[in-house]
């Protein structure tokens, strides 16, 4: 017997991916589908383990899961860092961001929020590295190795230089172009911050909680 779901939190969790609309989607499933294919969908996305919390959480169809846990935002690729990696990588970050003139603690708490400072981690939807790069944003930049810290950084800090020109520099918008895509905070007719404030209803609570997350670390005495 096939058990039907809803899976708008799956489809929720995918979209913050979508760093321009030019990247092709992976997996674009129907609104409701048998568990058994979900699950197959996962697996070919290259998902290898589901807590029962999210299994729960999609066959109930709550929204309260958060699938941007650290612990589960990753799907390949070890998530053990030694102080030594961790400083080694926050080193590469000062030097890069000072490369494309961007805030040091900007970019730190970016590929916090993005990877944890695992250079390995892979997301359900494809996204790889530390600042969490698709194959088609990757390719554009001209990363060579997105595993390789010094290529993603360089390729995602261009990016995320590239978003805060485009909106004049307003950080918050550029977050959440960086998680949501510049195409979906277009559509939403956000270029200034505080136009993002008005509308920060209409965005996806994956991408209201990514810009809070950041911008309380940036405040002063807000980063661990």
């Amino acid at each position: 017997m096939k058990m039907s779901l809803p899976i708008h939190p799956y489809l929720s969790a995918m979209n913050r991916y979508d760093l321009s609309e030019s990247e092709p989607a992976s997996y674009v499933p129907s609104a409701e589908m048998p568990f058994s294919e979900v699950l197959q969908a996962e697996l070919a996305n290259g998902q290898r383990v589901i807590r029962a919390e999210q299994i729960l959480a999609e066959l109930d169809g709550s929204t309260d899961w958060d699938f941007t846990d650290a612990s589960d935002t990753y799907t390949t690729g070890s998530s053990s860092q030694t102080p030594q990696n961790v400083q080694g990588i926050l080193d590469k970050i000062s030097q890069v961001a000072r490369s494309y003139g961007v805030d040091e603690n900007l970019v730190r708490e970016v590929v916090r929020a993005e990877s944890n400072f695992n250079p390995n981690a892979v997301s359900r939807a494809g996204a790889k590295g530390l600042m969490q790069l698709m194959d088609a944003t990757a390719k554009s930049l001209h990363v060579r190795n997105v595993y390789n810290p010094d290529d993603n950084l360089a390729g995602g800090t261009k990016y995320l230089r590239g978003l805060l020109d485009r909106y004049d520099g307003n950080v918050k918008v550029a977050l959440a172009a960086y998680n949501a895509g510049p195409g979906r905070i277009s559509r939403l007719g956000i270029d200034t911050d505080d136009e993002l404030e008005q509308k920060y209803e209409l965005l996806p609570q994956e991408t209201q909680r990514y810009v809070d997350k950041i911008m309380k670390r940036l405040e002063p005495g807000g980063t661990s």
